[in-house]
């Protein structure tokens, strides 16, 4: 189970995730996401993810991520499991 949540503010667009970034739940955020912002990933100012309730990401979700992270998103991360996946994605 993935909750998103979302927020367009003055200086761009948060996506909070809570959950399992798995699955068929990959999809739904790459939906969400872009909808949420043009067809270059973003909505008129930053982007950012919040991973800190984030409990699992699969191959998938990664993936994904690596997509937004090359769209200029950036990434909240906290915990061993979230940081590690964040600083895979820079490699």
């Amino acid at each position: 189970m993935l909750r998103i949540t979302v927020s367009h503010e003055a200086g761009g667009t948060s996506f909070a995730l809570s959950g399992r970034l798995a699955g068929p739940w990959v999809e739904e955020f790459r939906r969400c996401w872009r909808s949420a912002t043009d067809p270059n990933g973003r909505r008129g100012g930053a982007v950012r993810v919040d991973l800190r309730h984030t409990t699992f990401v699969d191959e998938a979700g990664k993936a994904l991520l690596s997509d937004m992270q090359r769209c200029g998103v950036g990434f909240l991360a906290s915990g061993c499991m979230m940081r590690a996946v964040v600083e895979e994605l820079t490699i």
